[in-house]
């Protein structure tokens, strides 16, 4: 699966997480999914906005996608695992820099798949237990497209200093942070230079034809 369909997917279940604030039992997750709430409306909007659909404006619909999702994905904490063990032979610029290339990668992804996902229906799966570290919860729904194909994803949600933000996603058992992490990996051995890598990311890193990696990548 490539890394675009990943994204549409995850979008896609993004889209339908306002219902879950009504059906969560533990606290956690209320917090959890109410982060998604106004999220959820705000993205609605962009979606339903017919001159934002259009090709040609696909820079104001990034624009727009990132004034909903920044305050939600926690762009610099998936940026670092992003780079594994690699982060610690950035400096404090290159981690900077390279978290808002990444994050420009994403944006541009989501607003690409705005403009072709279409779903069909959804299914929220219930935690089988309580988390067992109440500022890391999960949610799990399957999502029905347009195309016929149903997809597994699963939210990774984290709270730091009170506020909580989503820091992973699994579509089908593919780890979305995991494939970039490989990708990164794969540009440095051929770079060598974590200025290199960064320099060569956005032109190397393909978002149509990426191989997703199963796998964890929670730590």
């Amino acid at each position: 699966m490539s890394v675009r369909n990943l994204v549409s997917a995850v979008l896609g279940g993004l889209l339908l997480l306002l219902p879950l604030v009504s059906q969560a039992n533990a606290q956690p997750w209320q917090e959890a999914s109410g982060v998604m709430e106004q999220a959820t409306r705000d993205m609605l909007a962009i979606v339903e906005d017919e001159t934002l659909r259009q090709p040609e404006n696909l820079d104001q619909m990034m624009n727009e996608v990132e004034r909903v999702i920044s305050p939600v994905v926690d762009f610099p904490y998936i940026a670092k695992r992003v780079m594994g063990k690699y982060y610690r032979r950035a400096s404090e610029e290159e981690m900077a820099r390279f978290t808002e290339v990444f994050k420009t990668t994403l944006l541009r992804t989501f607003a690409k798949a705005v403009v072709g996902f279409e779903f069909e229906g959804y299914e929220i799966v219930p935690p089988h237990a309580d988390s067992p570290e109440a500022d890391k919860q999960v949610v799990t729904v399957n999502v029905s497209s347009g195309n016929g194909q149903t997809y597994v994803l699963v939210y990774y949600m984290l709270k730091q200093d009170d506020r909580w933000t989503l820091v992973n996603v699994m579509v089908d058992g593919v780890n979305l942070r995991l494939t970039f992490k490989n990708q990164f990996a794969d540009l440095y051995q051929r770079h060598d230079s974590i200025s290199a890598v960064i320099d060569s990311w956005e032109s190397q890193v393909s978002v149509d034809t990426a191989d997703g990696a199963r796998g964890s990548d929670e730590g």
